[in-house]
């Protein structure tokens, strides 16, 4: 009986979390990198982790070799384990780029607190 009431009790919060949850506006932009590889909207929005992903990585590829070809004080990222708490240091900031970011970046925000004291210290370390 404790079991089952339990259940209903889990049931009911998520019901009522489902209920209460409110959907901004469907995004309907594009972008540049949309439009060099001729995305829409209604092709992103079919798989928006996919595309979010791989249009992500093309725009950390793209600025980590932009800054590399034209940043004098350019360096790579640096591991921490198997994590790399940033995508690129240039004039002794860290940087970690971001194709976007939204509400559902909870591991990007808790990245970011966890490494930030841990990449300014890093970076001024020349």
């Amino acid at each position: 009986m404790m079991t089952e009431r339990r259940l209903e009790q889990i049931l009911a919060r998520y019901q009522n979390s489902f209920t209460e949850k409110v959907y901004a506006e469907e995004n309907e932009e594009h972008d540049i990198l949309m439009d060099v590889f001729g995305i829409s909207p209604i092709i992103k929005k079919e798989n928006r982790q996919y595309w979010g992903r791989e249009l992500g990585m093309c725009w950390q590829l793209l600025v980590t070799e932009t800054c590399k070809a034209y940043c004098s004080s350019f360096q790579p990222a640096f591991k921490v384990g198997s994590d790399e708490p940033c995508d690129l240091i240039v004039n002794g900031y860290a940087i970690d780029t971001k194709y976007r970011i939204g509400s559902g970046d909870s591991g990007t925000l808790k990245k970011f607190k966890s490494y930030s004291r841990l990449q300014v210290n890093r970076v001024h370390l020349k």
